[in-house]
């Protein structure tokens, strides 16, 4: 179905705020040690279940290199490539998947399936953002993961409520369109 120029520029819009929307919120509440622990998972959910696959990606992918390149984009203000090859890098390298399957959830009419696939998008993130923690500090496996078990929990709470409000914004921007 072809999108008129209206829609395609709304999109690119949206697509454009919800990077904006992740930068802020990767700054709440502000953190100083090496595992942030912020509403930037939130974001992340609320842009994929809000947005297409590919402006859910574009929006990921934008605020990844904005932050390679400098721009304080991350967590406490903070960009540079230093900043996905450091501890938190893995994280950072596979939201891209979890915005993806946030997003390809769309497509189901079910919300258990769309929390599902959520979820199983975040655990890939974790999994690589673990490993790539524990490489990088040289830390054992169970330590990383004791250390980002709490933060799971507050992110699957995150993404559950970033699906509800995302039909509340999808449905508003139904009317704009």
């Amino acid at each position: 179905m072809a999108k008129t120029r209206k829609q395609e520029t709304l999109s690119v819009v949206l697509a454009a705020l919800f990077t904006a929307l992740i930068a802020v919120l990767a700054q709440i509440p502000p953190t100083t040690h090496e595992f942030p622990i912020t509403l930037q998972t939130f974001a992340i959910a609320l842009c994929g279940y809000t947005l297409s696959v590919k402006y859910s990606l574009f929006s990921i992918v934008s605020y990844i290199l904005l932050g390679a390149v400098g721009a304080p984009v991350f967590s406490g203000f903070c960009g540079g490539l230093h900043h996905i090859t450091g501890p938190a890098g893995g994280f950072i390298l596979a939201f891209p998947v979890f915005v993806f399957l946030c997003a390809f959830s769309q497509r189901f009419k079910s919300d258990w399936l769309k929390i599902a696939l959520s979820l199983g998008g975040m655990a890939l993130m974790y999994v690589v953002g673990v490993l790539y923690f524990s490489f990088i500090t040289k830390n054992p496996l169970w330590t990383a993961v004791i250390m980002y078990s709490p933060v799971f929990l507050k992110d699957v709470i995150s993404s559950v409520l970033a699906l509800y409000l995302s039909k509340i914004i999808r449905k508003r921007i139904s009317k704009v369109k």
